[in-house]
């Protein structure tokens, strides 16, 4: 962890759907947020930045923590291993990344039960199935989920030697990586 006699770089990416209306809402929240930051002390070393993860390089060793909430898993897949490399090259080292995703089940069966619970959590939640099969049919194609081994290798093959799973539930988990 970062020592405490200087600030810590945070870096997030959060991913927003791309609905008009909610990309307004989150705009209008960040800057909420940004005027927040402002009347923090030694608010100069925070910056919200919207950029693309594709194309952006944060450059090396810039970051104490760098947090990705549902972001790479609308990414193409054969641009993962990339991003992931991106980030553990900009970080600190003994930096951390925090990594949350929708993730597969290990088998159709399990992904299925998994993908069940949670429209039913939905629905119990207020939303209708119409609503909810509405959602499932925009994110088709474009959220492409993988396994938790897989997204584990992907960070191994990043760089990262410690990484463990800190929260899971149904079909989303979040892991935390240091690197060495």
């Amino acid at each position: 962890f970062p020592s405490h006699d200087r600030s810590v770089r945070l870096l997030a990416w959060i991913s927003v759907s791309f609905e008009l209306e909610i990309y307004f809402r989150f705009l209008d929240y960040l800057l909420e947020i940004r005027s927040k930051i402002k009347r923090i002390e030694h608010a100069d070393n925070i910056k919200i930045m919207n950029r693309d993860i594709l194309e952006e390089d944060f450059g090396t060793n810039n970051f104490d923590i760098i947090m990705s909430v549902l972001t790479i898993q609308f990414t193409p897949i054969e641009n993962r291993q990339q991003i992931l490399q991106n980030i553990y090259d900009s970080l600190n080292k003994n930096g951390i990344f925090i990594f949350v995703e929708k993730v597969l089940g290990s088998c159709n069966t399990i992904n299925n039960l998994l993908v069940d619970s949670y429209y039913q959590l939905k629905n119990e939640n207020g939303y209708s199935k119409e609503q909810i099969e509405e959602k499932r049919k925009s994110l088709a194609g474009v959220l492409v989920p993988v396994t938790s081994e897989w997204n584990k290798e992907l960070l191994h093959q990043a760089g990262f030697a410690k990484v463990e799973t800190f929260w899971r539930m149904l079909n989303f988990e979040g892991y935390i990586a240091i690197k060495g």
